[in-house]
């Protein structure tokens, strides 16, 4: 038998597409897509949406070019030219470097990492519904930017002002916040999920500013936190001045270029155990990665985790990188980004076959592959997902998987 893809898919339509729809099912041949396709069609009325989402199924049950593909051709940087990505190459070499005369001034003024560490307590600091949980996000922030601190702990009307100007339409950004928002509850609930299974160590790799260490700890939960040694040095004096350590359990700070050390090594100086489960996360690392660096980090986890390890990590779409489609957002954050000495160096094909793919080259198995249209229906209920302007940037995806 085929292995198994979990195809993760919602709409809002009458309440039997939605209750078909909402599910999370598992499909192990294409002719078994195929078949929900049809149902799917049968369970509603026609409508550009549901015929968007069917051609993504068709495009998943499209199997036999992905069953030999290679790492190259599931992540890369995207840059080659076709006729079907020529109008966005020529706009991001033209037209979209004009963006740059009215970006400079917003996109420097914070850098990512403090910019991120702001969106993600935006949320919770105006109280608007279904906000992350990440309670600790505002000690950071008010300890290492307090002028911003005491505009947010304020509500100041300049914070608003400064958030429309970010997710202005088409200059902008649109749904960056939220997308931060999501993606921290995502990997919050995989925290927990984990731990509630019985796995006992998380790695964080590239932790930065991440609490979960702190928040979510329970007895006999060990986390580690892996980091660049400035960073990692710069977090621990932050924690040591911010959490009390009676209240708040330590990870293990791990200093580490990986690029440089090997995950295995890394962690050979720890108390870490090779031979136990162990939930794997990188939280908006992947991307910021040249194909080969991904390359070896998935190799590195794979051979650092006991079969029934799980790894959880977002990532940039594809068809987006390579210009297949068009996101105004995505072009202003690809400048906002280099404005900052940075830089995004690839996207992975973000059709759930093609990521079970990929993940299976380094031994996991049982993806699951979330986009921002589940997102926004399992983190905000409260809204209707719209996708002009997207309430989530909907150029990131999310999956998680197991070592098998």
């Amino acid at each position: 038998m085929a292995p198994a893809v979990t195809v993760d898919v919602t709409l809002n339509q009458s309440s039997s597409y939605r209750a078909l729809k909402a599910e999370t099912f598992r499909l192990t041949t294409p002719a078994q897509i195929d078949r929900h396709v049809d149902r799917a069609a049968a369970a509603a009325p026609a409508g550009a949406e549901e015929q968007q989402e069917a051609a993504v199924l068709q495009a998943a049950s499209s199997s036999s070019s992905l069953q030999d593909a290679g790492f190259d051709q599931l992540c890369n940087d995207g840059a080659a030219w076709t006729w079907s990505n020529f109008v966005v190459k020529l706009y991001r070499n033209t037209l979209g470097l004009l963006k740059q005369l009215y970006l400079i001034s917003m996109t420097l003024s914070l850098r990512t990492n403090h910019l991120m560490l702001t969106f993600r307590t935006m949320t919770r600091d105006f109280d608007e519904p279904n906000c992350n949980g990440d309670f600790l996000a505002a000690k950071f922030r008010n300890a290492i930017m307090p002028a911003r601190g005491r505009l947010h702990d304020q509500r100041s009307r300049l914070i608003k002002i400064n958030r429309d100007a970010i997710e202005f339409p088409f200059l902008g950004i649109p749904g960056i916040v939220r997308f931060i928002d999501v993606r921290t509850q995502w990997f919050d609930e995989g925290v927990t999920a984990a731990m509630d299974d019985g796995i006992t160590q998380v790695v964080i790799i590239a932790a930065g500013y991440d609490t979960r260490a702190y928040r979510l700890s329970r007895p006999g939960v060990k986390f580690y936190e892996i980091d660049l040694p400035h960073a990692s040095k710069n977090k621990q004096e932050l924690v040591r001045s911010l959490l009390p350590a009676d209240k708040y359990p330590r990870p293990e700070f791990v200093a580490a270029d990986l690029s440089k050390v090997k995950l295995a090594d890394a962690l050979a100086a720890t108390s870490f155990d090779p031979t136990k489960t162990t939930l794997f996360t990188a939280e908006g690392l992947v991307y910021y990665l040249p194909p080969a660096a991904v390359q070896q980090l998935l190799t590195c986890v794979s051979s650092s985790s006991a079969p029934g390890s799980r790894l959880m990590f977002d990532f940039l779409n594809l068809t987006t990188v390579r210009g297949d489609v068009w996101h105004p957002g995505f072009e202003t954050l690809q400048i906002s980004v280099y404005n900052k000495g940075e830089r995004m160096y690839n996207g992975i094909d973000e059709r759930p076959q093609a990521v079970r793919r990929l993940l299976s080259l380094f031994g996991f198995g049982g993806c699951c592959v979330s986009g921002a249209q589940s997102m926004v229906k399992r983190y905000m209920p409260h809204e209707q997902y719209c996708s002009r302007p997207p309430t989530v940037s909907p150029y990131f995806s999310y999956v998680s998987a197991v070592k098998e």
